[in-house]
C-alpha cells in the first residue's frame, strides 16, 4: 500500500516545521510532493517556506506566488490574504484591494478585519466601527479597546458596553484597556468610584512603561497616603511628564514622603512650568513669594501666579487676589471680579465635564453642551475645547465642523494646547476651515512650544506636514 499519499507527505513536512519552524529545507521536499498531488494546505505552507527561505537559500518569490495562487484558486482564504500582502509589497494601492479584503473579512479572516479597521479609522470612516465589532467578536483585544472608546464617546454612548469590552481586553493584559479601566474606577465612569480598583488596573499599565499610567498611579497612591507614590511619580517625572514633575515639586516643598528640598522642588517645578503646567507655575509662584531656597521676588511670584491663573488654576486666582489685596489695592475689585467670573466658569465646566463623560452620574450630552457653553462664553479655554469636540463628534448636537473650528480657535488663542493641535488638524484636512498646510503647521508648532503632552509625536507630524508646505 502506498504510504506516500499527499496527506501523509503533507503531515511529514508539517511535523518537521512543528518541531523546528526554521527547518524549511527539510520540509520543502515533502510539502512540494504533497502540493503537486493537489493538497491545498501543503501548497500554502510550501509558499510560506519559499518566502522565508532557509540557510543558504534565498526566498523564492515567483515560486511562492505560484503556489499561493494554486491554493487560493482552491479556496484557501489565507493564501488569498497573503497574495494581497505580496501585491501591496509590489506597490499596489490598498484602495484597489479593498473589495478583496472585504470579502476575506466577511468570511472571518481576522487579519483582514483588522486591516480594514485600521484603514477606515485612519480615514475617519464609520465603517471602522463595523470591522471593530467583527474583530472584537473574535476576541481581539486591541479591537475591543477601539470599540470601547467609540462607545464612550459615540453620539449615542453606551458606557456599559464600553466597560464590558475593556474588561475583556484587560483579561488579555492589553495595556490600553487597563489604563482606561483605571480611569473609569478613578473617576466613577459607569462604575462606582473605587481608587483601589483603579490601582489594580493602573499598576500593570505602569509596569508596561505606559507613562500616563505611572503618573496616574502615583497620584492615586498619594490620595490614599501611600508612600509608594513617590517611586512612580519620580519614574514618570524623569521622562518629562509635567504632571508628575509638578507633583514631585509639591512633595519636595512639603517634605511629604521625601526630605524637604527646595532646590529639587524648584527644579521639578521649573521643568513643568516650561511646558505651561498650571500647578507648576503656581508652585513656582510660592517659591518666589516666600523665598524658598531662593531670594524672594514678589514681582516674579505674581507673574507666575498670573500665568497659572490664565491656564485655569483656581488656587492661583486666589493667591493672585490675596497678593493684589496687599500690594495693589487699587486693582483689588477688578481682580476680585475676574476671580469670581473664573470660579463661576470653572464650576460650569466641571459640571459639564461630569455630564459629558458620565462621571458619578449618567451621561447627558445636552446638559453638558449647555454648561460648556456657559463656561465657554466666560472665556474658559478647556470648556471651549470640549465644546468644540462635541460639535466635531456630533455629541448631543449635529456634527458641525464650522462650530468645532470656531471654538477650537477661541481656546487656541488662549493657549490651550489640545485646541491648538485640534485646530492644526482641521486646517490640514480642510475640515470646517479652508485647507491651509502652512496655518496647520503654525498651530502645530504653537502646541509644541506651549508644552503639548505628546510633543515628540507632534514634532514628527510637523516634519511630515512641512514637507508638503510650499516654500514662501
Amino acid at each position: 500500500m502506498n504510504q506516500n499519499t499527499p496527506e501523509s507527505l503533507y503531515q511529514k513536512g508539517h511535523d518537521i516545521l512543528l518541531h523546528n519552524p526554521n527547518n524549511t529545507a527539510q520540509a520543502i521536499p515533502f510539502l512540494l510532493q504533497a502540493a503537486e498531488g493537489g493538497h491545498i494546505e501543503a501548497a500554502f505552507q510550501l509558499a510560506g517556506c519559499l518566502l522565508s527561505g532557509s540557510v543558504g537559500r534565498k526566498p523564492d518569490y515567483p515560486a511562492a506566488t505560484q503556489w499561493l495562487k494554486k491554493a487560493a484558486e482552491q479556496g484557501h482564504l489565507y493564501a488569498r490574504y497573503n497574495l494581497l500582502q505580496l501585491r501591496a509589497a509590489n506597490g499596489e494601492p490598498f484602495e484597489q484591494q479593498i473589495p478583496a479584503y472585504t470579502d476575506l473579512a466577511e468570511q472571518g479572516i481576522l487579519q483582514a478585519q483588522l486591516r480594514l479597521l485600521e484603514y477606515y479609522a485612519d480615514h475617519k470612516n464609520p465603517k471602522a466601527v463595523y470591522w471593530a465589532e467583527k474583530a472584537a467578536e473574535q476576541g481581539h483585544g486591541e479591537a475591543q479597546v477601539y470599540l470601547a472608546k467609540y462607545y464612550q464617546q459615540a453620539a449615542e454612548p453606551d458606557l456599559a458596553r464600553a466597560h464590558q469590552l475593556l474588561t475583556q481586553a484587560a483579561d488579555q493584559n492589553i495595556t490600553a484597556a487597563h489604563w482606561l479601566l483605571g480611569n473609569q474606577y478613578r473617576y466613577g465612569q459607569f462604575v462606582g468610584k473605587d481608587l483601589h480598583k483603579a490601582i489594580e488596573h493602573f499598576t500593570p499599565a505602569a509596569q508596561a512603561d505606559f507613562q500616563p499610567a505611572q503618573t496616574a498611579l502615583g497620584e492615586v497612591l498619594l490620595e490614599l497616603n501611600n508612600s509608594e507614590a513617590v517611586d512612580w511619580l519620580e519614574k514618570s517625572a524623569e521622562k518629562n511628564d509635567c504632571d508628575a514633575q509638578a507633583a514631585m515639586a509639591e512633595l519636595y516643598l512639603t517634605g511629604k514622603y521625601v526630605e524637604r528640598d527646595y532646590i529639587k522642588a524648584r527644579k521639578y517645578a521649573s521643568a513643568a512650568a516650561r511646558r505651561s503646567n498650571a500647578k507648576a507655575l503656581r508652585l513656582l509662584g510660592d517659591i518666589f513669594r516666600y523665598g524658598l531656597g531662593i531670594e524672594a521676588d514678589a514681582s516674579v511670584a505674581r507673574h507666575q501666579y498670573q500665568k497659572a491663573a490664565e491656564l485655569g488654576d483656581m488656587a492661583a486666582h486666589h493667591k493672585l487676589l490675596s497678593d493684589t489685596a496687599l500690594t495693589h489695592k487699587e486693582a483689588y475689585e477688578e481682580a476680585k471680579q475676574a476671580a469670581l467670573m473664573f470660579q463661576k466658569a470653572d464650576q460650569a465646566y466641571q459640571a459639564a465635564f461630569a455630564c459629558h463623560y458620565g462621571l458619578n452620574r449618567p451621561q447627558d450630552y445636552l446638559l453638558a453642551r449647555k454648561l460648556y457653553l456657559q463656561a465657554a462664553e466666560l472665556h474658559h479655554s478647556k470648556a471651549q475645547t470640549n465644546l468644540g469636540m462635541m460639535y466635531y463628534n456630533g455629541q448631543g448636537v449635529d456634527n458641525d465642523p464650522d462650530q468645532a473650528a470656531y471654538w477650537f480657535e477661541q481656546a487656541a488663542n488662549q493657549g490651550d494646547t489640545i485646541a491648538q493641535y485640534n485646530l492644526a488638524c482641521l486646517y490640514y484636512h480642510g475640515y470646517g476651515v479652508m485647507p491651509n498646510t502652512q496655518t496647520a503647521c503654525h498651530w502645530l508648532q504653537t502646541a509644541i512650544n506651549n508644552g503639548h503632552e505628546h510633543a515628540a509625536q507632534l514634532r514628527q507630524l510637523l516634519a511630515q506636514w512641512q514637507k508638503q508646505t510650499p516654500a514662501a
